[in-house]
């Protein structure tokens, strides 16, 4: 394992033990070893953005997030991308930049369905039901919740499930209204 590798992940391991102090410096550490792989530094230019958020950094966590960004688009790696913008919108969030972050999201969550991380994407769109529902738009919150929803893969059980759980608020209030039948 590379120097920058075993730095990388010595700095997650602390930031999710709650020690983002030490992550950050684990991480920044990991930077200069990791200079001939721009992979690497991307991950770590991502995760930098994520511990600078927790800390309340938010101007730093903005460049490490343009950084990380920068080198997953010359990477061509939409995944990277779209955990990026992800984290962009959780950073917005947190800034109270409410549409912005919404944007943000939805940008990680289209590009994440595009790759077929399709699981990954409904983390996100339940990020922005959260937010919504934070803001009291419960409309809106419902509305992303079934955006994640509805585009999980065709049949696949989680889709059945969740389908079935967004119809039943309505059979209790005497609405036999079925989104589904109307597909």
């Amino acid at each position: 394992m590379s120097q920058a590798k075993k730095l990388h992940s010595e700095g997650v391991a602390l930031f999710r033990k709650g020690e983002p102090e030490a992550a950050l410096e684990k991480l920044q550490a990991a930077l200069p070893d990791a200079e001939n792989n721009s992979r690497q530094q991307a991950e770590i230019y991502n995760d930098l953005g994520v511990v600078y958020r927790e800390l309340e950094d938010y101007e730093a966590a903005h460049d490490a997030l343009d950084q990380a960004l920068g080198r997953f688009l010359a990477l061509n790696d939409q995944k990277g991308q779209a955990q990026t913008w992800g984290n962009r919108g959780a950073i917005l969030e947190a800034e109270e930049e409410y549409e912005d972050a919404v944007a943000a999201y939805k940008q990680s969550a289209q590009m994440l369905e595009g790759v077929g991380e399709n699981d990954m994407a409904m983390y996100v769109w339940q990020a922005i039901s959260r937010l919504r529902t934070n803001q009291g738009q419960y409309l809106a919150a419902i509305g992303a919740y079934e955006e994640g929803v509805d585009n999980l893969p065709q049949g696949s059980f989680k889709k059945t499930i969740l389908q079935k759980i967004l119809r039943a608020p309505g059979k209790f209030i005497g609405n036999n209204y079925d989104r589904a039948e109307d597909e």
